[in-house]
């Protein structure tokens, strides 16, 4: 049997997980490579909880680097090109010759789409969580507005679970009644994808901690201390929390993978592009679940596609029957406080249709990330 090239572009959810697969299923004459920008990841999931002060910024992070000891070849570098017809990735290190390819890059961050956010704060990068920590450790009062520019964006509970964690800290400092919270969200409900109960509960939740919830009002604009918003108002604010835009990455997008559209689309089944070995997970591919809806960007979706690629990919070099079809489940949590959470999700890609809820709100929950947040830093997903 002929040696095979399997490179893996990022190092997030989805591309670790599918050099783990992939590595664990392939004599090792086959070469893995994983290539990224950054040796170190964070898990963006635990922002929240880091804003709020309940993480250790030490240990949102875990070192790409040690998928060397599970015999990964991992190459620190920058994705420049795709040649998909000369199948090689050009990197600013080099060149990559690859028989399958996964593409992994997950979503860029365009600050530029909504004028002014820049200046304003996020929670969508660990730089930003920090910085907003440390603002909100010095806020005495006024109003804080957390918002959203436009779907798809990274864990769509994130803005709800903002909100609900600053509420829980104001009220612990004992200065809640000095703040107004805000959020304000592109979409027509919130967590509409988990069905009209789940978007009634939480709907409920926010009106008990007195959360102010605008939807179908993205903000187009950051001035100063003013946001103003799809719906044509606007608002002064003590403190302005912005989620930014998120774009498909430059260099996939100009490897023609996106096929004039907005994000990667694929194969539901197989995550296949429209080239044969190459398969893009995660956030920079786009699945359809009916009703102009798609599977949500999120790791724990990341992970799953990339057990079904990882396999896929070991059972065409081995000769070996394909493994089950991708079936789109996956959960994630939206957390309330330190001692509660609920987790959402399901079977996005179900035969009679998406099979989404909402648990009900839990200190299991709470133990249930914990786990997640240990087995995401020791690569078990």
């Amino acid at each position: 049997m002929a040696s095979s090239n399997v490179v893996i572009l990022g190092g997030g959810f989805g591309g670790a997980r599918t050099a783990l697969v992939v590595r664990e299923s392939l004599e090792s004459s086959h070469r893995v490579t994983l290539i990224d920008r950054r040796e170190t990841m964070h898990l963006c999931g635990m922002n929240p909880m880091l804003v709020v002060g309940e993480r250790d910024p030490a240990t949102t992070t875990r070192s790409i680097s040690r998928l060397a000891e599970r015999g990964v070849d991992f190459r620190l570098g920058e994705v420049t090109s795709l040649d998909l017809e000369s199948r090689e990735v050009t990197t600013d290190t080099g060149v990559v010759p690859f028989d399958h390819l996964v593409v992994a890059l997950g979503a860029s961050y365009d600050w530029s789409a909504v004028p002014g956010s820049d200046s304003a704060h996020s929670f969508y990068s660990f730089e930003e969580a920090v910085r907003l920590r440390d603002e909100i450790a010095g806020l005495r009062g006024g109003t804080i507005v957390i918002a959203a520019a436009r779907p798809p964006y990274k864990c769509p509970p994130a803005p709800l679970e903002m909100g609900m964690l600053l509420h829980w800290l104001l009220g612990r400092r004992g200065v809640r009644d000095d703040f107004d919270l805000k959020i304000f969200i592109p979409e027509p409900a919130p967590l509409g994808v988990a069905g009209p109960d789940a978007v009634a509960r939480v709907r409920a939740a926010l009106e008990e901690r007195h959360i102010e919830l605008h939807t179908a009002c993205g903000v187009v604009e950051v001035s100063g201390r003013e946001a103003s918003f799809s719906d044509g108002s606007s608002l002064e604010a003590d403190l302005i929390v912005t989620v930014p835009v998120h774009r498909c990455p430059g260099v996939v997008a100009e490897s023609g993978l996106t096929e004039g559209g907005s994000w990667v689309p694929v194969d539901p089944d197989t995550l296949e592009t429209s080239v044969p070995g190459v398969f893009a997970i995660g956030d920079v591919n786009v699945i359809p679940i009916g009703e102009g809806k798609a599977i949500p960007k999120a790791g724990v979706f990341a992970s799953g596609q990339a057990e079904t690629v990882g396999l896929l990919i070991a059972s065409r070099i081995n000769d070996q029957e394909p493994p089950p079809a991708y079936d789109g489940q996956g959960e994630c949590f939206l957390t309330f406080s330190d001692s509660e959470a609920a987790l959402v999700g399901g079977t996005f890609l179900a035969p009679d249709g998406p099979r989404v809820g909402l648990g009900e709100a839990s200190q299991e929950a709470i133990r249930l990330k914990e786990e997640f947040e240990q087995d995401w830093r020791r690569f078990v997903i």
